[in-house]
Order: structure tokens, then sequence, then C-alpha cells
């Protein structure tokens, strides 16, 4: 089904870091259908070159 854009505008405004797949467990849809929203609406993932989610405090050097 189609997602709401004021729904998904408003989850990327407050979880701008979050994966598709989380977009996607959060409104109840799959991956492919947020792909295809975040696509029509023109929001892109921007690359950020600080640390990822992926890569531990200890291996980036960000202490607690």
């Amino acid at each position: 089904y189609k997602i709401p854009d004021d729904v998904l505008l408003n989850d990327v405004k407050e979880h701008p870091d979050d994966y598709q797949y989380e977009r996607a467990r959060r409104l109840n849809c799959s991956k492919t259908g947020i792909y295809h929203a975040l696509k029509r609406l023109d929001i892109s993932q921007k690359k950020d070159f600080g640390t990822s989610k992926s890569v531990s405090n200890k291996k980036s050097g960000v202490s607690k």
C-alpha cells in the first residue's frame, strides 16, 4: 500500500539516521516500500564520514 507522505516525512525528521529496514518495521511496511516512498519524495541518505552505527565505541575511539 502507499505510505502517506506526511507520516514518512515526520519519521525521517524524528529519526534521520535510521536504516530503511528500521523505518519499515516502525511503519509496518516493506523495505522496498520505504525505498520507493523515499525516492518519490526525493529523499536520499547523505553520507556521513563520521562513525557509523555499526562501528563500536571502542573501535571508533569514542569514550562514554
